[in-house]
């Protein structure tokens, strides 16, 4: 185990070398004082925490077919640069303060401006600058050195990715203001938010710049299965967490109207007067203190709570059955199911 983490370690200094690499060949070529200096502040964001899961896992899924080398390390910082862009917008949708555990982008542009409607010019411009690093990530990956085929397929790949990602934006948008919403629903928004572009689709880009697709539906079912028990776990620590690990409000998820799991299995399973406070708690957008520990009581006296760990029970069970098919690197293989126990058992 010490040795996976080690290894996981270093990943993580070689992402971040070629990520402060990349930023500061953007800010060599760029010309104009004020658009440099929202590309600082975009590394700024992109270099503060962050497990690189998504990177390590493109490097992974690579790494089950091909010898790795600087090629997929510079190739693998374009899904993280995504993940800026994505978390950018959608701190701007939540109107999140606080991302890690620092102020969020646009948070952090506004404290920068001076005079009127200042909170509204940092919302332009880091819609813009998700915008700016959404076709930085595009680059780096067309710039990592691999053949033309393979590029294109996992360029294409990484389209989806991003489309997939907007759909289940869409969906949980919408999931915030309809009353009823199902487990089933939820799970597809989990798959198309959260597995595509955490598991299932950098695994995928990394196999396709190696060049076999002959394992394609296996990463596909290890990836879907994968990303759902992560999400599930992240709505745990979502309500159950620490804040000073997880480094955002521990009610951001209640606040922000969010029926997980954890408030659909609770809501089936309650009284008609505990059904309507779940959900004045989910449209009260500042739930007190006394309510919201109510609403964690509620959720594990129903069962819930265990309800929900059994299905990340489920799907993690799912995910290493894939895995156990695909024909690849033993020691990628052995790390990707130890990186599965860590990403269902980790604190932030």
């Amino acid at each position: 185990m010490e040795n996976y983490r080690k290894r996981l370690d270093d990943l993580r200094e070689r992402i971040n070398y070629q990520l402060e690499s990349y930023f500061k060949y953007k800010l060599d070529e760029c010309n104009d004082s004020k658009i440099a200096h929202v590309i600082e502040k975009l590394r700024d964001f992109t270099m503060n925490g962050g497990k690189r899961v998504r990177p390590i896992l493109m490097i992974m899924g690579y790494s089950m077919f091909a010898e790795p080398d600087d090629r997929i390390i510079k190739a693998s910082i374009s899904i993280e640069m995504a993940q800026s862009f994505l978390l950018i917008h959608d701190d701007i949708m939540d109107q999140s303060d606080m991302r890690r555990g620092k102020p969020s982008f646009h948070r952090a542009v506004e404290k920068t401006l001076n005079g009127d409607s200042v909170e509204r010019i940092a919302e332009n411009i880091a819609i813009s600058a998700g915008d700016l690093i959404d076709t930085f990530s595009h680059e780096a990956l067309l710039r990592s050195g691999f053949g033309l085929e393979n590029l294109l397929d996992a360029d294409f790949e990484f389209s989806k990715i991003i489309e997939d990602t907007g759909k289940g934006q869409i969906l949980d948008i919408y999931s915030s203001i309809e009353d009823v919403y199902s487990e089933d629903r939820l799970l597809k928004l989990h798959f198309l938010k959260t597995a595509r572009y955490t598991i299932q689709g950098p695994l995928l880009m990394g196999a396709y710049l190696s060049g076999n697709k002959k394992y394609i539906q296996d990463i596909k079912d290890y990836g879907k299965y994968a990303g759902i028990a992560f999400q599930l776990y992240d709505d745990l620590l979502g309500l159950f967490g620490s804040e000073e690990k997880t480094g955002k409000s521990i009610k951001s998820d209640v606040n922000e109207g969010k029926k997980t799991l954890l408030m659909i299995k609770a809501y089936e399973n309650s009284s008609e007067e505990i059904r309507k406070f779940i959900e004045s708690c989910l449209k009260n957008g500042n739930i007190n203190d006394s309510d919201f520990n109510r609403l964690r009581e509620i959720v594990k006296s129903t069962g819930s709570y265990e309800y929900t760990k059994q299905k990340i029970d489920e799907y993690n069970g799912l995910a290493r059955s894939a895995l156990a098919r695909i024909d690849g690197n033993r020691d990628t293989i052995e790390m990707l199911d130890f990186l599965l126990e860590y990403l269902i058992k980790r604190e932030n």
